[in-house]
């Protein structure tokens, strides 16, 4: 339904629904914080540009909308210091953004097939990708 939910796992209550994309949700981390999280949308197997979203997970406000991928986004990732994001496309790249400026830092470009995965390491030096060419690649 192109939206993201927020639930207290003891109740089971949704607090909060989250509400703006225009595709469907690919991927969705926490930052380290608690206080927000990102998303991505993008159509399966599409050309069409999907988006990264940040919001503030207890008010439902989206903070942010980073746009610059050619093909829909599959997965985003959190890095520990909670300033930058990574996302990763079926434009076979990943970008890193500046959660603050809105702005991305850097296009890791390498993979042959669209990339379905991202993590961040725990000391935010590095980035893993996984990807429909088979590879994971340490960035």
């Amino acid at each position: 339904d192109k939206t993201l939910k927020v639930w207290d796992v003891e109740t089971g209550k949704c607090l909060a629904t989250l509400e703006g994309h225009s595709d469907s949700v690919m991927g969705v981390a926490v930052f380290p914080d608690g206080r927000r999280v990102v998303s991505c949308d993008g159509e399966n197997y599409g050309d069409k540009p999907g988006v990264v979203k940040v919001w503030d997970a207890a008010t439902g406000e989206c903070l942010a909308t980073l746009e610059g991928h050619s093909g829909g986004v599959r997965s985003v990732a959190v890095f520990p210091d909670g300033r930058r994001v990574v996302s990763a496309s079926e434009d076979n790249t990943l970008k890193v953004w500046d959660v603050a400026t809105g702005e991305c830092v850097a296009t890791l470009e390498g993979h042959s097939g669209g990339v379905r995965s991202v993590a961040v390491f725990p000391d935010g030096r590095r980035v893993v990708s996984g990807s429909l060419d088979n590879t994971l690649k340490v960035w």
